[in-house]
């Protein structure tokens, strides 16, 4: 992004979040936003809500973005239209960048914490919707027991649910979204 464009993302997003704070600079929205006390996070939420999302991430810029989210989404806890909307983009925005997907529904920073093969059991299933542990299993060539495994972490962290349902006469772990 050059200098002239860099400008003006910032003025548009500042006019549309600030519109009655002309002298405020990028600089000092970012730093403020970035401090966590009560009046930058007053300032967050306004950003949240009024600024375009593409806007907002190239201003925090995107490691931040990524890095910072899963607290600032507990911000956004206002009922309204408005916030519901802006949670679910960014949301999206936040689990494509982290996880590639866009069907996360709670972003938390515990989704680091997961091995590279539980990460893809969550890819697996939320590609596929609702199946048999044993159908993601055989989809990923993988053995049942390790994704059972990953589907127990996975369920732990709230990232899936599964429910039980009996088939042919036997107990089956159906896993989704």
């Amino acid at each position: 992004m050059n200098l002239a464009s860099d400008v003006n993302t910032w003025h548009v997003s500042r006019v549309a979040a600030f519109w009655d704070r002309p002298n405020l600079t990028h600089e000092k929205w970012l730093s403020s936003i970035l401090a966590g006390d009560s009046n930058s996070n007053k300032m967050l939420v306004q950003s949240l809500l009024f600024m375009s999302d593409t806007h907002f991430i190239e201003l925090v810029g995107l490691p931040v973005f990524i890095e910072y989210y899963p607290q600032w989404r507990e911000f956004l806890i206002n009922d309204s239209q408005r916030a519901i909307i802006k949670k679910c983009t960014l949301d999206a925005r936040w689990s494509q960048e982290v996880c590639g997907t866009v069907y996360m529904k709670h972003p938390t920073k515990d989704w680091f914490t997961l091995t590279k093969k539980q990460k893809e059991t969550f890819a697996c299933i939320s590609n596929f919707g609702y199946e048999s542990i044993y159908q993601v299993a055989k989809r990923m060539n993988r053995n049942y027991r390790r994704v059972y495994d990953d589907v127990k972490r996975l369920n732990e962290l709230q990232l899936i649910q599964s429910r039980h349902k009996i088939v042919n006469g036997k107990r089956t772990i159906i896993v989704g979204l």
